[in-house]
């Protein structure tokens, strides 16, 4: 038994970069000295020449990597007390000591291994699993579980499980085991998936146990190993990326996925490690969202799980604000994407029923957390539909999504209802932010007109994206005609609060059972192009919705005694209903059909 130690984790940390720095000057210098030395000869007065330079270096170097091997073994003991300090007794005396033992540790699981490939028999198979437990009470060392592994090796500790897995169903390899199998394994070869854990977490794993195992090791293999262990953030998102890179058509759509059910509750406890994940990794953010991937696990209430795995991971606050921006790029961008699966694009091969997305957590959760982006979103709208008001340009990273995959993300989500509803409730609540009645389009002050303009621009952006995106959405057209209808009555608030008396009770009355009377006339041509009621286009409804808000907006400021309308200013307005709105409305009510 090694002694009893307690460390300072800060202070050993500075200790040790304070010794590198030292063994860099003394690194630096000593070419400089030795030369030096070299060429004065016999005349060198100085006793003992380079070797107590030589000394100082070693005895640096030696100091450091011990006492790096103490804070790694702490580290993976016991977190640390109140005070900062962690404690504990080493199993070995030093990191020689316990590299020596998992080589020698790591013969006999070794030699078991090989009597178990020519008896294939239950006790053979019993040997070998008393070997690994051998090692059970050591692995806390990383330095003993780094030279266990490496005496073994990646063929050989990836052959251990992969007999362990061998009879436990045709897709245990591709799709991985249940919980209750997975604990029985956790008796039998837990000790090497803690060893392979924790090796890695100190940084001890050589290289031939990155990229190329990863690769070369079945998907369920490696989930086995995150559910035996305590992994780390990194060695996670290595097995989530490998596991997620898999086709779809390579799972067998009829066994549960159980490597996802892995994935989603080690991500319930390392939420951080998710947001990484997904901001790191684009084509693992579309493939962790792809319906494919998430609504066939065969697996009882997956989605709702994944989305509170996603939730943690997504929500206002969580880690760090610019990373889970980045998050965000990458969801937009795949779920997004030309030809996306949730808008029935390419989903599963030979699938003939698309999917459809009523009642989606998954859904719901990324409509209530995109929600602080939206003026983002706006922006990336408005710099399409109005390029020279380059003061409303989006900012990094947001200036490289395009306003398309942005309003086929919206389209997606709005599949569902109740997440169709939060955005339109958000999308409601960041006009009304914007007080947009604080600015007039005629005012003679610049600033006023230019602050009406940049105002309504955002707002209608915003509408723009909604409005593209929610022909996709499964209402009824009763519900689809009404939401058109709330959405189009945006530039109606152009108008309040300065410019409307609305102080007067009687007055702001008024306005509002105008804005219900024309909400109540949009809605009736949407339905009435819906059913057909009506020989006109497309094109022309929304012509006509333009009319009939122009003409209240209109009447509204005449009744309301404010400056009469020039020709000039009637045509700035339709206008600017056209413009921000129109195009984006004739997409939808096509899309929908009459």
């Amino acid at each position: 038994m090694g002694e009893f130690v307690g460390i300072d984790p800060s202070g050993a940390e500075q200790l040790m970069r304070q010794m590198a720095m030292g063994k860099d000057v003394l690194g630096r210098t000593r070419p400089g000295l030795e030369a030096a030395i070299a060429e004065a000869g016999a005349s060198w007065t100085g006793p003992q020449g380079v070797a107590a330079m030589h000394r100082s270096w070693a005895f640096f170097d030696d100091t450091q990597r011990d006492l790096k091997w103490r804070m790694d073994t702490l580290k993976q003991m016991v977190p640390s007390s109140g005070n900062g300090l962690l404690s504990g007794s080493l199993t070995f005396n030093n990191e020689a000591d316990a590299a020596r033992q998992g080589k020698a540790d790591a013969a006999p699981i070794a030699a078991a291994l090989k009597r178990h490939d020519v008896e294939n028999s239950v006790k053979s198979w019993h040997d070998v699993t008393a070997a690994v437990a051998a090692a059970k009470d050591k692995l806390n060392d990383p330095a003993y579980a780094a030279s266990l592994l490496a005496a073994l090796g990646p063929d050989r500790f990836r052959a251990l499980f992969r007999h362990w897995m061998k009879d436990k169903g045709p897709a245990a390899m591709d799709m991985g085991l249940p919980p209750s199998v997975l604990q029985q394994g956790r008796e039998d070869l837990g000790p090497l998936a803690e060893a392979y854990a924790n090796a890695e977490r100190a940084g001890r794993l050589g290289e031939e146990w990155r990229g190329k195992f990863m690769d070369g090791t079945d998907p369920g293999v490696l989930t086995a190993l995150v559910a035996m262990s305590k992994p780390s953030s990194m060695l996670l998102n290595q097995v989530a990326r490998r596991v997620l890179s898999r086709p779809l058509s390579a799972d067998a759509p009829t066994s549960p996925n159980w490597s996802l059910n892995v994935l989603v509750e080690a991500y319930d406890a390392d939420p951080h490690a998710l947001q990484t994940l997904l901001a790191e990794d684009k084509d693992a953010a579309a493939s962790l969202l792809h319906p494919g991937r998430f609504r066939q696990t065969r697996l009882p209430d997956f989605e709702k799980r994944l989305a509170g795995v996603l939730d943690k991971a997504l929500r206002p606050g969580a880690g760090d604000d610019r990373v889970r921006e980045r998050v965000w790029l990458n969801i937009i961008s795949g779920v997004g994407a030309d030809g996306t699966p949730w808008l029935g694009g390419q989903w599963i091969q030979s699938a003939l029923v698309l999917p459809k997305f009523k009642d989606s957590p998954v859904s719901q959760v990324l409509a209530k957390n995109v929600v602080p982006y939206l003026d983002k979103l706006a922006r990336v709208q408005a710099k399409e539909s109005s390029p020279k008001l380059t003061s409303l340009s989006p900012p990094s990273p947001w200036d490289k999504l395009n306003s398309g995959t942005a309003s086929r993300f919206f389209g997606a989500v709005m599949q569902d209802k109740k997440a169709a509803d939060t955005l339109l409730k958000a999308w409601q609540e960041y006009t009304r932010s914007m007080d947009i009645g604080r600015f007039h389009p005629f005012d003679s002050n610049e600033k006023m007109r230019a602050g009406f303009v940049a105002h309504s621009a955002l707002s209608g952006g915003a509408a723009n994206l909604l409005l593209d995106g929610s022909a996709h959405a499964e209402w009824s057209d009763d519900e689809y005609a009404d939401w058109i209808a709330g959405v189009m009555l945006m530039p109606v608030d152009w108008l309040s609060n300065k410019y409307w008396p609305i102080d007067n009770p009687s007055t702001a009355t008024a306005r509002d059972r105008g804005q219900d009377d024309t909400k109540d006339a949009l809605k009736e041509m949407i339905t009435n192009y819906f059913d057909g009621k009506t020989p006109d286009t497309a094109e022309a409804v929304a012509e006509r919705i333009v009319t009939v808000q122009t003409t209240w907006v209109i009447e509204s400021l005449r009744q309301h005694k404010q400056a009469p309308l020039t020709d000039t200013d009637q045509d700035m307005v339709e206008k600017a209903f056209q413009g921000r709105l129109h195009d984006a409305l004739v997409d939808a009510l096509k899309r929908r059909g009459g």
